[in-house]
């Protein structure tokens, strides 16, 4: 049977280069390669795309394309095809680099043998076959051990449970006294039991993490509020350990744009991490103001007089189940994977968290969340120049129930279907289902800002009307719905006025609007 031959797309602009490589195939078996020729880097990406190329020899010096910038577009443009790249000798060491990019091989004009050059491209293909398996049997083994710890967090939830609340009965004297040495063990037995708890939580949440599935609701969060209860829910521990837990908080700091539950998973763990690797009677201390580098955003940092980190250590203890030695502190447990589920959970809110660190002299971790602001979030309705009067009008939503509220766990969950079910009722891209302001009353109440006249703000409503009422979830959780509108006065920018001053003018009409409302359902709810 006849080899299939090898399709070889070579980019080149040099007419001389190119017969060079030409020649250089004269001597292997007739039709072993099939050698296609392109001079520009847009002629190489239609091929590409197009499929049945095996292998690509592209020089780094195109007249549409240069330097690294020509390797992610041949990556782009097929990603599954192995890349040698053909450079001069000025150009080795950005050669060198383009292999951290992808690239299998790099070859200096002028210096490949005759004999090198088919057999360097049978080998880049082979590499890349190999890695290309080898990439995919580890993404099916993550699969298969993410799926397993999920399944067995869950299935060690139930009886962990049963343990923790016999033991809790038999402290609580619930079955009887017990002599000093009972209670002595079994609070021994409760920490580790409270230890293990923790640790099928973050593996319960790390699968969360990879597939894609923690859930996080953007509303209008007080930080103030966050870091009140970390410090509570640390206190104990701290105290364990004769560690001095304080916090510093600047006056009147504006709410974030993040998930309150998040916010609080996130100070919980860092606060946690930093009380364990603190020796005894060393100093945790939690402080949040306004980032100076970038107003904004909130900056939040956790700093402690622990063992510190490594310099080589700073990146690296973000990884999944990574953890740093530590000599200092006796009671560092757990599976590495708390920093992992931090640095997902900062990202995906718009943050970023980093370490400084001094190994022996503590380490401090930084966080930044972006600030609630209402002149960002009405931005993209007000992209243009709006020269002429616009209006606006509010829409709003209000839920409740008729039974009361399960818990906070349900009406998070019955909150966030909601607002789906808002966000497919608007009418236009530029209106904005508003972040979530207020949770404190016995009703949900939801604000949308609409770019519509009052007869625009009705067809809102009765759109809104009918999807609630036609809702079966609604219906079985015994919840009730009212939808109303207020239209604002018509607002236009003035010709001295800039866009920032504009806008600010903008959201506090708006805010003035939403404190009148919400105030009033605060009275009619008692």
């Amino acid at each position: 049977m006849k080899d299939k031959a090898l399709q070889v797309l070579v980019v080149e602009d040099n007419a001389g280069d190119v017969r060079l490589l030409r020649e250089m195939f004269s001597g292997e078996k007739a039709g072993a390669f099939e050698i296609t020729h392109l001079l520009r880097m847009s002629e190489a990406e239609v091929h590409l795309a197009k499929g049945g190329v095996d292998i690509t020899l592209l020089d780094m010096g195109l007249p549409d394309g240069h330097g690294l910038e020509t390797v992610r577009r041949a990556h782009a443009a097929s990603p599954n095809v192995p890349l040698i790249i053909l450079t001069g000798l000025d150009d080795e060491a950005l050669a060198a680099e383009a292999m951290t990019q992808g690239a299998q091989d790099y070859m200096i004009k002028g210096q490949i043998e005759s004999r090198a050059l088919p057999r360097a491209l049978r080998h880049a293909i082979e590499r890349h076959r190999m890695q290309t398996e080898t990439d995919l049997i580890r993404a099916h083994q993550m699969q298969f051990k993410d799926e397993f710890l999920s399944h067995v967090s869950h299935e060690l939830r139930s009886p962990l449970t049963a343990v923790r609340q016999f033991v809790g009965i038999l402290l609580d004297g619930l079955a009887g006294e017990l002599n000093a040495e009972q209670r002595e063990y079994l609070e021994i037995v409760l920490r580790n039991v409270k230890q293990l708890h923790s640790m099928i939580n973050d593996l319960f949440e790390v699968s969360g993490v990879q597939a894609g599935k923690l859930k996080i609701e953007l509303q209008s969060t007080s930080v103030s509020d966050a870091l009140g209860y970390a410090i509570n829910t640390l206190q104990g521990a701290a105290e364990t350990k004769g560690i001095i837990l304080s916090s510093d908080i600047e006056d009147k700091l504006p709410p974030v744009y993040a998930d309150p539950a998040r916010v609080r998973q996130i100070l919980i763990i860092l606060g946690d991490n930093a009380i364990k690797f603190t020796p005894q009677n060393g100093t945790v201390k939690i402080q949040t103001r306004v980032f100076e580098q970038d107003p904004g955003f909130l900056l939040l940092e956790v700093s402690d007089s622990g063992c510190g980190i490594d310099p080589d250590m700073r990146e690296r203890i973000f990884e999944r189940l990574f953890q740093a030695s530590d000599t200092a502190s006796s009671d560092h447990n757990g599976l590495g994977l708390g920093l992992y589920i931090c640095k997902d959970l900062v990202t995906r809110q718009g943050g970023r968290i980093w370490a400084n660190s001094t190994p022996g002299q503590g380490s401090v971790f930084s966080v930044t969340f972006p600030i609630c602001s209402l002149p960002k979030l009405l931005a993209p309705a007000f992209s243009e120049e709006v020269h002429a009067e616009r209006p606006i009008t509010l829409v709003l939503t209000e839920i409740g129930s008729q039974t009361g509220w399960l818990s906070n766990e349900v009406r998070a969950d019955q909150c966030r279907g909601i607002r789906e079910l808002l966000r497919g009722s608007l009418y236009s891209d530029l209106d904005i289902l508003l972040p979530k302001m207020d949770s404190a009353g016995p009703a949900e109440l939801f604000l949308i800002l609409a770019i519509t006249d009052g007869i625009g703000g009705e067809a809102i409503c009765k759109r809104i009307r009918r999807q609630l009422d036609s809702s079966d979830r609604l219906k079985q959780a015994g919840l009730t719905h009212s939808t109303s509108y207020r239209s604002l006065k018509p607002i236009k920018q003035n010709s001295t006025e800039s866009k920032e001053e504009f806008l600010e003018r903008v959201a506090t009409d708006i805010q003035e609007v939403m404190n009148e409302e919400i105030s009033a359902r605060q009275v009619l709810n008692g």
